[in-house]
């Protein structure tokens, strides 16, 4: 049987941690397995972000079949919460490659045992919960902003011009590309300006033109 080929993934959260411990039983896990180390990636970085250098590269190969298995020292180095563990293990299974946590006992195969299916369930009934604590938390944080008299969504864009001025500018000649460089706002804001307010009249003809 032809030897499966691993890349050992490791994530340090802070430049002091010593990593050399866990690359070492990660190679004697490989090693027990008859696995070929095709790559050996550590990066020091928090496990909030999920879209960190070394993991992209991981699940990049794995998504160009260069891979059969990913090992790791423990769960919570592959992803942090829940959510982000769950992608990442499910991006492996589409790609079909295999996840081991060397530390924990954790075997995950693609399409592979009922412990297997067990764990992922579980993992995304917890990410379900995840998300919808979240939402609440939102839900809760807008609540209070609107009872303190937080304004909510995007600002307004520059000024916000009275009617009177975009008139009086209008009546000149001006163009609305220039009433809003002049206003400091959005041309859309000067229409809108403009049209709480009265019509716009129409500029008086010199003496000169009505004599003629």
């Amino acid at each position: 049987m032809k030897p499966l080929r691993c890349a050992l993934y490791h994530r340090v959260s802070q430049v002091d941690q010593n990593e050399r411990l866990a690359i070492d039983e990660l190679r004697q896990a490989a090693a027990a397995r008859g696995m070929i180390i095709v790559a050996e990636i550590t990066e020091i970085g928090s496990g909030a972000k999920n879209d960190r250098p070394g993991l992209l590269k991981v699940l990049a190969a794995a998504r160009r079949s260069e891979l059969d298995a990913v090992l790791c020292w423990k769960l919570d180095r592959w992803g942090r919460s829940s959510l982000d563990l769950l992608a990442n293990l499910r991006a492996l299974e589409d790609a079909g490659v295999r996840f081991i946590a060397v530390t924990q006992g954790i075997d995950i195969k693609p399409g592979g045992d009922a412990m297997s299916h067990l764990l992922v369930t579980m993992l995304a009934a917890i990410a379900e919960f995840e998300r919808d604590l979240i939402r609440e938390r939102t839900r809760l944080g807008v609540a209070k902003a609107r009872q303190r008299g937080k304004r909510l969504g995007r600002p307004p864009i520059g000024n916000m011009p009275t009617p009177a001025e975009v008139i009086t500018l209008r009546n000149t000649g001006a163009s609305w590309t220039m009433i809003a460089k002049a206003l400091r706002c959005s041309i859309a804001t000067a229409r809108r300006a403009a049209q709480k307010g009265v019509a716009v009249a129409e500029p008086e003809l010199p003496d000169t033109a009505m004599a003629a």
